[in-house]
């Protein structure tokens, strides 16, 4: 019974301390007629590993999208992500998703 308790605890305490690690960053996002771009800074005192996406949607209702995946930011450090838009549709809106996670190797 003891064997069987302690193997539900660790498969409990494995398979959600993977996920308890991420967490969404916070994104200042610019909108300019052409162009979205979506900054992301650390402001902690290790470095973190962020994916993301930023969003931007056009005056006529198309949306575009740009990605970045396992990007390395040092303390005190910023990474961008921009999307370009076609000269006479401008973009109206934008946003991103972005979620990062400590870049602990123990």
């Amino acid at each position: 019974m003891k064997l069987k308790v302690s193997l539900i605890a660790l498969f409990l305490f494995a398979s959600t301390s993977v996920f308890a690690q991420f967490f969404p960053a916070k994104a200042f996002v610019t909108v300019f007629p052409g162009q979205v771009t979506a900054e992301v800074y650390n402001p902690y005192y290790e470095p973190i590993i962020c994916n993301g996406q930023v969003f931007g949607q056009t005056a006529y209702g198309a949306v575009y999208n740009a990605y970045f995946l396992e990007q390395l930011l040092p303390a005190g450090g910023y990474r961008y992500a921009r999307v370009n838009a076609l000269p006479l549709n401008p973009f109206v809106t934008g946003w991103s998703n972005i979620h990062c996670r400590f870049a602990r190797f123990w």
